[in-house]
C-alpha cells in the first residue's frame, strides 16, 4: 500500500472527521494544520470568510510532516465563501507537491465545490491530481458519509 499522508485544516469538525476516516481506512498519517488566528465562534466564521474570499495565506504552527516522504496525499478543505481556507493556501505556498499523487476533499454545507478544487488545482499545478470529492453536511450525516469516503477509497486505491 502506498505511504499516504492526509493533509487538512477544520474549523468546526466536519473536515476533521473526513480526514480521521481517510487515514483510518489507508493506515496514513495526519497532518491537521493549525492556525494561529482564533477563528471561533460568529466572529471567527465572518474573519474566516473574509481572509477566504481576499485569498489570505495563514499562519501556521510548527508542522510535523514532510510531504516528499508520501507516496499519496490527500488535501482536506472546508468549502469557506467558494474558496479553500487561509490555512490550506499556507501549507500549498510553503510546500511543493510536484509530481505527488494528490487527492483532493472538501466539505462544505450546500454547493461551491467545483470553484474549491479549481483552486486546489491552481496552487499545486504539477502535482498528479488523482481523485476529487466533496462531502455536504458531514456531522449531521455521520454514518452515510462514512460509507461515502469507505467507496471513494475502495475505487481510488484499487
Amino acid at each position: 500500500m502506498a505511504k499516504t499522508l492526509v493533509i487538512y485544516y477544520s474549523r468546526t469538525g466536519n473536515t476533521r472527521f473526513i480526514g480521521e476516516q481517510i487515514a483510518k481506512i489507508t493506515q496514513g498519517d495526519v497532518e491537521e494544520l493549525l492556525d494561529k488566528k482564533n477563528r471561533k465562534g460568529l466572529w471567527g466564521y465572518l474573519i474566516s470568510g473574509r481572509d477566504a474570499v481576499l485569498n489570505k495565506a495563514a499562519d501556521l504552527f510548527d508542522l510535523k510532516k514532510n510531504p516528499a516522504e508520501y507516496d499519496l496525499i490527500f488535501v482536506g478543505t472546508p468549502n469557506w465563501a467558494y474558496n479553500i481556507t487561509p490555512a490550506i493556501r499556507a501549507y500549498l505556498q510553503k510546500y511543493n507537491l510536484e509530481g505527488k499523487h494528490v487527492a483532493l476533499f472538501t466539505t462544505q454545507e450546500s454547493m461551491g465545490a467545483e470553484k474549491v478544487f479549481n483552486t486546489l488545482r491552481r496552487l499545486i499545478p504539477k502535482a498528479e491530481i488523482v481523485s476529487e470529492k466533496y462531502f455536504n453536511k458531514v456531522l449531521l450525516n455521520q454514518d452515510r458519509i462514512k460509507g461515502e469516503i469507505a467507496l471513494w477509497l475502495n475505487s481510488l486505491l484499487k
